[in-house]
């Protein structure tokens, strides 16, 4: 209630300021005798004196100054009654007997082609009047020159010519006269004012359009953007700025009926942003409907006929505006800061835009000159949307800190129990090694001295072989959790030496693969003869290929597990290959990753720790060298790596 309250008292007191008086100084004089004798005027110098239209007027005709004493006259009382696309006036100025010259002002209601002619002599003209449509060319809705009596008399006649309005034809224009010097373009200054409107408009939609591009892809933004160039062409086209500009006065008057269909589109498609009920999307379609199908008429249509039917498109708008407008303020009652600037400058403007189709359908009666605010709110929409915008902002900046803060909170504590965890891995990996090796001792010893007895005891001498292959299988497991905190540490160091590659892969196969393979697999190595030596850490190599095989036999059972080595450039590649169960295709991206474990075997085994073959990468990148795997399900796996020859 409160935004509606000062929107109404913005809007009210906007339509005071534009009314004032321009020049509080003036004098209005009136026709005596079809004579307007200003002899008796003192101060001339700074009084603006205002002639109001004689008693009668010509329409239909031009008069010139040849017949000017043979043309007949209407009385201004039958100006309602009669139609006249195009008239003539005549003012009879009697002056002081000087020679001074004195600037002179016609002013009309509505955008008229006229011409002026001064004791017999043209002395100014705007567009060009015609005696149809085709061949005249409306301008704007004044006229100034410079004139000076001659023997005290100054005989001024104007044509002027409208064609292009349903509501009226010519309009009966008013004179206003002052020295010259003392304002001698008074309408530059509005002219100044609309460009200062327009650049403002057009830079509150370059700045939205900067935003909308750069941070906030909003449509709202994209939206209001163009509703400011709507209005901007509006403004340039009501304060007649466009007559700096190359544009004829024909289209400058399509424009302006063009500029209001633009605008209600934007403006339609803005609010649609935050109208979600199906009464204030059906009040925004019906303004999109009605606003294109009177687009159509302007572009496509006769002046004449979509001047005509402006007034239902002003009825339609008034519908659409007071309704939607309304359910909009009523959904967003409780609004945040942001919403309610936004809100604000919505009433502004769509109260004046209420005002002005008041004013325009003349509900209050015909006034002579319109004197529309909606430009000046506009300006008001943008800063406060603008406002908004930058509210907002700080909001989503502020709420992105405290969400940054929280994080950084969370990462913390996420790191410290990561380190947690890490030495709390890397502690009981230490205390399982020591009983591992003893129970692993302790069960060879007892294999050995049980096989040296007598056959009776072959059968406990074959369990404690499987004693003694799970505890050094579960060292190895072990030994890979302590791999992994030295790795997040960064404390597994890599010690290159020169050895035989043969030598590594035999020595390897020969300690790891008797104990691991337990699902009668045959075995088959292909070592290339003459293979160079490498530089590596036999120990960590030895690892690799460990874990390589304990994966191939775990996933074969009764299948041929293959080693092979070859030279391949600068480095030895090494395959460990099966003929198992394979891995299936959405799981190869990620074999070499943490905690990633395959899926169970023919044999039933699925022990491991999901850790192996990202040691496995870590070692052979360490080497200088790359890690790889193919596999088809039901098929087999080789995986392939490469160590650096010396």
């Amino acid at each position: 209630m409160n935004v509606i309250l000062a929107a109404f008292l913005t809007v009210l007191a906007l339509m005071v300021l534009v009314r004032l008086p321009e020049n509080p100084e003036s004098v209005t004089v009136t026709e005596q005798n079809s004579v307007y004798d200003l002899t008796g005027i003192t101060n001339s110098d700074v009084t603006l004196i205002r002639l109001a239209p004689g008693n009668t007027y010509y329409p239909n005709i031009y008069l010139t100054p040849e017949s000017m004493n043979t043309s007949i006259p209407e009385n201004v009382d039958r100006y309602d009654k009669i139609r006249a696309d195009y008239l003539s006036q005549r003012f009879v100025l009697l002056l002081p007997n000087n020679s001074d010259t004195y600037t002179l002002t016609f002013k009309l209601s509505g955008r008229h082609a006229m011409r002026v002619y001064v004791n017999g002599r043209l002395a100014a003209q705007t567009g060009h009047p015609g005696t149809t449509k085709q061949d005249t060319e409306i301008w704007e809705n004044n006229i100034t020159f410079s004139a000076a009596a001659v023997n005290g008399k100054m005989d001024i006649i104007l044509h002027s010519a409208q064609f292009y309005h349903a509501k009226r034809g010519a309009s009966l224009a008013i004179l206003s006269l002052s020295k010259a010097g003392v304002d001698t373009e008074p309408f530059a200054s509005d002219r100044i004012k609309g460009l200062l409107v327009m650049g403002a408009l057009l830079s509150a939609a370059v700045s939205l359009m900067g935003i909308y591009l750069m941070l906030a892809h909003t449509k709202a933004t994209l939206y209001f953007a163009m509703a400011c160039i709507a209005m901007s062409l509006r403004e340039c086209v009501q304060s007649q700025a466009w007559t700096y500009f190359p544009i004829s006065g024909n289209i400058s008057f399509m424009l302006e009926y063009l500029s209001v269909v633009l605008l209600t589109i934007f403006l339609s498609l803005y609010l649609g942003q935050y109208a979600l009920e199906k009464f204030l999307k059906s009040v925004q379609y019906t303004a999109l409907v009605g606003s294109g199908i009177y687009g159509i008429c302007v572009l496509f249509g006769d002046s004449i006929f979509y001047t005509s039917v402006l007034k239902y498109y002003q009825l339609l708008l008034l519908l659409c505006i007071i309704p939607g407008v309304a359910g909009l303020f009523w959904k967003l009652r409780r609004p945040a800061k942001e919403q309610a600037v936004a809100l604000y400058g919505i009433a502004v403007f769509f109260l004046s835009a209420v005002a002005d189709i008041v004013m325009y359908l003349d509900v209050f009666g015909n006034t002579e000159v319109n004197r529309p605010v909606s430009e000046a709110t506009m300006l008001i929409f943008a800063l406060a949307q603008a406002f908004s915008l930058y509210l907002m902002n700080n909001r989503v900046l502020a709420e992105a800190r405290e969400v940054e803060q929280k994080l950084v909170a969370e990462k913390a504590a996420l790191e410290s129990l990561d380190r947690m965890k890490t030495e709390f891995l890397g502690n009981i990996s230490h205390e399982l090694k020591t009983p591992l090796a003893v129970i692993s001792g302790y069960a060879q010893n007892a294999e050995r001295q049980l096989l040296a007895s007598p056959p009776e005891t072959a059968d406990a001498a074959g369990k404690m072989k499987v004693i003694s292959s799970e505890a050094k299988r579960l060292g190895l497991m072990v030994g890979q959790i302590l791999d992994i905190t030295r790795i997040e540490e960064g404390r597994m160091n890599i010690e290159t030496k020169v050895c035989g590659a043969d030598e590594l892969i035999n020595v390897a196969i020969s300690t790891y693969y008797p104990m691991l393979n337990k699902n009668n697999n045959r075995l088959e190595v292909q070592i290339e003869e003459g293979l160079p030596d490498v530089l590596a850490d036999p120990v960590r190599v030895s690892q690799v290929l460990a874990n390589l095989i304990s994966n191939a036999v775990r996933f074969t059972a009764d299948g041929k597990i293959t080693v092979s080595a070859k030279e391949e450039g600068n480095f030895v590649a090494i395959r460990v290959a099966d003929t198992g169960t394979g891995i299936i295709r959405e799981l190869l991206p990620f074999i070499f990753d943490r905690y990633v474990t395959k899926q169970k075997s023919g044999s039933g085994q699925d022990t491991g720790t999901g850790l192996g073959l990202y040691i496995c990468r870590h070692i052979v990148e360490a080497h200088g060298g790359t890690i790889s795997v193919e596999s088809e399900e039901g098929k087999g796996t080789t995986f392939r790596f490469t160590i650096p020859v010396a």
